[in-house]
């Protein structure tokens, strides 16, 4: 009996372990056989206009069982990702906007659409970060889209140059030295006209706004500026956001800027 019972044991042991997971594979994201003309993550980039709804639609595979997916929408600015590029220099206004949303998934092939509505206040790139995991754990690489948010309802601006450089030159964020004068050019404009605009040097340790200036518009649909940037001798080094902000001739406002290291 001793030696019947150890063989049951035995053999419910090997049972045990023949028994177990053998799903190594991570689930990948399939083109969907029917997408209907609807963007998919597997795009660079998607362009969206701002004000409307948008579904992006993917198929998704395991070989075994699917466990979830997730969608996470959030803005470029001032980051990157080890599995995207780097995007170029981009002004983006609206950048609160964010979504995270995470749905079950069944089967060995699921085709589902992420719908969200873009804000009238949004322009720039945004990061559609997509993440897959397996019913066993098994967790796919992040794909990355990148969306592309126009929007003719909020003023514009565009930078020509800031300290003498084209921004689309920069490697990373700017860094400006303590008690030093810093030419920013540029243009703002909207289609119905421009009631003012104003650009800030703001402190981010305590939102203290260390220089700012206004910029003339006299209702003009398309304005240029030159202005000198003085930042603090007697500041503090640390990090700043340079802010541009501007209302249209209705009353619709936006605001803009970029990071800047202050040494």
């Amino acid at each position: 009996m001793k030696i019947y019972n150890a063989l049951v044991a035995a053999f419910a042991a090997f049972g045990m372990v023949s028994c177990g997971t053998t799903d190594t594979e991570p689930p990948t994201i399939c083109e969907a056989e029917n997408l209907t003309g609807l963007p998919s993550v597997l795009f660079d980039e998607i362009e969206v206009d701002a004000g409307t709804s948008v579904s992006v639609h993917d198929a998704f595979c395991d070989d075994t069982e699917l466990g979830e997916v997730r969608w996470d929408l959030h803005s470029a600015e001032g980051h990157e990702h080890e599995e995207g590029e780097e995007e170029e220099f981009v002004l983006n206004s609206g950048t609160d906007w964010a979504l995270l949303e995470t749905r079950v998934l069944a089967g060995t092939k699921a085709e589902e659409a992420f719908t969200f509505d873009v804000p009238l206040e949004a322009r720039g790139v945004w990061d559609l970060v997509v993440s897959l995991v397996d019913a066993e754990g098994n967790a796919a690489s992040d794909v990355i889209a990148l969306v592309h948010v126009e929007n003719d309802h909020i003023p514009a601006f565009t930078l020509q140059t800031v300290d003498g450089a084209d921004p689309a030159s920069w490697e990373g964020e700017p860094v400006w030295s303590l008690g030093s004068q810093v030419t920013v050019e540029g243009t703002v404009g909207d289609s119905d006209g421009l009631s003012e605009a104003e650009l800030l040097l703001i402190r981010e340790s305590d939102e203290t706004v260390v220089w700012s200036e206004s910029i003339t518009t006299f209702g003009d649909t398309l304005v240029a500026f030159s202005v000198q940037v003085l930042v603090p001798a007697d500041g503090q080094a640390g990090e700043y956001h340079f802010e541009m902000e501007a209302t249209d001739g209705t009353g619709v406002g936006m605001h803009t800027g970029f990071h800047v290291e202050v040494e």
